[in-house]
C-alpha cells in the first residue's frame, strides 16, 4: 500500500473517532440535568403578588393620663378632725350617744362607722384619729380605752351634694367638738368652729 493512501485512511479513523467523543459528551450533557417542571407547577408554587402594597396599621397615639388636680380631688373627698383634750370615759360614751343618735353603721372589719346624710347624696366615715384608725364598737357599750379624737372623711358624689346640704357634717362635727376638743382641718390645723362652720357656708352660697 501507498504512503499516502495510509495516511488518508488514519486522517480518517482519527476525524472518525472524534466525532464520536463529541457526540458521546453531548449525549451524557444532556441526560445530567433534572427535567425542567411543568408550567403549571411551577405557577402553582410561585406566591401570586399583590396589586398593591397592604397598608400598614396605624396606631392612634393616646395622650398622657393626667391624674386629677388636688382640686378636684379635695371637691370629692373632705378629711376634718376633732381631738379630745381631756379623753376619758365620759368622752367615749358621749361620742357612741352621738352616732347612735344618728344611726351609725358598725363596719366590723374595718373599725369605722358611717353615716348616710338623708338629705344629700354623701356618706360620712367615723374613724380614729390616730393611725389605723380603728375604732371600738362604742355602741356595744363595755370599756374601752379612751380615744383621743375622731376622724371624719366625706365621701360624696361632687362639691355641691355638700356644700348645699352640709347639715349632717357640720352637726355632728360641732356635736363631737362639744364633748370638750378642738376641730382640725386635714392639714391638722386647729380652726375654730365658727370658722369651720362659716366655711362649709360660703362654699354653698358661692357654688348654689
Amino acid at each position: 500500500m501507498e504512503p499516502k493512501m495510509l495516511w488518508t485512511i488514519l486522517l480518517s479513523g482519527s476525524a472518525l473517532v472524534i466525532a464520536l467523543g463529541i457526540a458521546l459528551a453531548y449525549y451524557r450533557s444532556i441526560h445530567s440535568q433534572p427535567p425542567a417542571p411543568p408550567a403549571e407547577e411551577s405557577a402553582a408554587s410561585t406566591p401570586p403578588r399583590p396589586d398593591t402594597a397592604p397598608t400598614p396599621t396605624r396606631r392612634v397615639s393616646r395622650g398622657p393620663s393626667h391624674p386629677p388636680s388636688r382640686a378636684q380631688t379635695q371637691a370629692l373627698k373632705q378629711c376634718w378632725f376633732v381631738v379630745f383634750d381631756t379623753p376619758s370615759e365620759a368622752t367615749n360614751r358621749g361620742l357612741a350617744a352621738r352616732l347612735n343618735e344618728r344611726n351609725a353603721f358598725y363596719d366590723a372589719e374595718l373599725g369605722v362607722y358611717y353615716v348616710t346624710s338623708q338629705s344629700a347624696a354623701y356618706q360620712l366615715t367615723i374613724a380614729h384619729s390616730s393611725s389605723p384608725g380603728r375604732l371600738p364598737p362604742l355602741h356595744q357599750g363595755g370599756e374601752h380605752p379612751p380615744l383621743d379624737g375622731i376622724s371624719v372623711l366625706i365621701k360624696f358624689i361632687n362639691k355641691r351634694s355638700v356644700v348645699r346640704n352640709p347639715s349632717t357634717f357640720i352637726d355632728l362635727v360641732l356635736d363631737v367638738h362639744a364633748l370638750g376638743g378642738r376641730i382640725l382641718t386635714s392639714d391638722r390645723e386647729e380652726i375654730a368652729p365658727d370658722d369651720f362652720k362659716a366655711r362649709l357656708t360660703d362654699n354653698s352660697a358661692e357654688n348654689a
